[in-house]
């Protein structure tokens, strides 16, 4: 099976060393001024649609995203983003000092198969919701 030019160069360069939820922040801050499709901040970052999917739920979840349709964007809540950047700072900082939290292939089996149960709101058919699904009437 062939592979893209550029996912080529991207292994060879050793990928990315953010995080998805790290990746998916730091793509919605550098686009701001749009909403983007889960597929599409998938494309972006060159991540698996389901798990930008999960981890978009996720921070949402810690109101770092909004999300209107079939569409997210970063939060506008500034506060909250600075408050979330430093967390996450002082967890790397703690984590190169004392090593990471999970040493094992089986802690992280165990971490990966703890995902939730419900099904992410934009997922459906062919990858993105219609245009009236999952609108609940209050802005999401």
């Amino acid at each position: 099976m062939t592979m893209d030019i550029e996912e080529f160069e991207r292994i060879e360069d050793g990928g990315s060393d953010l995080s998805t939820s790290e990746a998916i922040v730091k793509f919605l801050l550098e686009n701001s001024e749009q909403a983007w499709k889960r597929g599409e901040i998938a494309e972006e970052i060159n991540r698996d649609p389901n798990t930008v999917g999960t981890n978009l739920s996720r921070l949402k979840d810690r109101g770092l995203v909004r999300h209107r349709k079939n569409h997210w964007a970063i939060t506008d809540d500034h506060h909250q983003l600075v408050e979330a950047v430093r967390f996450s700072n002082t967890l790397s900082t703690l984590n190169e000092t004392v090593g990471p939290i999970i040493e094992s292939e089986e802690e992280a089996k165990a971490w990966s198969n703890a995902q939730p149960e419900r099904t992410h709101p934009s997922v459906s058919d062919g990858d993105e919701a219609t245009e009236n699904e999952g609108d609940t009437g209050n802005g999401e």
